[in-house]
């Protein structure tokens, strides 16, 4: 089993006079392409379980050079068919970028999946 990787770079609108403002629009605009991070932080060995999609709220944007910082909460679900239950849970997430001139780059490693019965 080896690491994996998401790498994105996300452009930012520099029509929004902001920067903040920018990295909320490019995040959020983003949001599909970090369910493979979302499914790896709320992973819960159950098949059934998935992310529920655009249940991603950013809470927070922290800007410390070129250091981005973004807090977000998304959520995730069972659909339990046997009792025709779907358990809601949501996950916090910080998602780390760096600022490279008007674009956000995403590098983020996470290791393999660990079972106990491998």
């Amino acid at each position: 089993m080896s690491e994996q990787a998401l790498s994105l770079v996300l452009a930012l609108n520099t029509e929004i006079p902001d920067r903040e403002a920018q990295i909320n629009a490019a995040v959020k605009a983003a949001e599909a392409q970090f369910q493979p991070l979302f499914y790896e932080l709320a992973w819960t060995d159950d098949p059934h379980m998935t992310i529920v999609p655009d249940s991603m709220v950013i809470k927070d944007i922290v800007i410390e050079g070129a250091k981005v910082t973004v807090t977000v909460d998304f959520s995730w679900s069972v659909f339990q068919a046997c009792l025709i239950v779907e358990n809601l849970a949501k996950n916090e997430a910080k998602l780390q970028f760096e600022l490279a001139g008007d674009s956000l780059v995403m590098n983020q490693v996470f290791p393999p999946r660990w079972r106990y019965d491998n």
